[in-house]
């Protein structure tokens, strides 16, 4: 299983809000995280939809956080920017069709391998990933965590 560049965009651009106070504009996350503009702009629409960061206008508006980091899981950004853990076409949340769903034999067993794997992700927070891999920059993890990694860290619950 590999996260889409969107999860693992999501992923720094919240670790990079979570070590901050204040809001900050689009293009100090973009300068920040090495993303293009366009790229944070889409990762905090889809962010704002769901209500975990918000965007003010303004001098002294930007981009901050509404949940603190611990409230957030590797689960809840898979399904947001991946549609889920889907190991199977047909196994998705969106897709429940299948032209042989009737003499498919294995479409059950895949269905419970997804469940099993999005649980697993739904317990782990990004707090707890932070404080799994610590560092002396404010708590950012941009460069020394992999998000595809996660499921091996042992002991992370949100």
């Amino acid at each position: 299983m590999k996260f889409s560049p969107n999860t693992r965009y999501a992923i720094r651009v919240l670790f990079e809000l979570g070590g901050l106070s204040e809001p900050v504009s689009t293009a100090y996350l973009a300068e920040k995280t090495g993303m293009s503009l366009r790229t944070v702009e889409n990762i905090h629409a889809v962010l704002r939809r769901e209500n975990i960061t918000a965007g003010t206008v303004g001098a002294k508006g930007g981009i901050q956080l509404l949940q603190p980091l611990a409230d957030i899981s590797l689960g809840t950004l898979v399904y947001l920017f991946d549609d889920g853990v889907e190991f199977a076409v047909c196994c998705g949340d969106k897709s429940n069709e299948c032209p042989n769903q009737a003499e498919c034999g294995i479409r059950s067993v895949w269905k419970t391998v997804s469940s099993t794997v999005q649980s697993q992700l739904d317990a782990i927070s990004l707090d707890a990933i932070l404080q799994q891999y610590p560092t002396e920059s404010h708590g950012i993890v941009l460069n020394k965590f992999h998000p595809e990694d996660a499921v091996a860290i042992k002991g992370l619950k949100k």
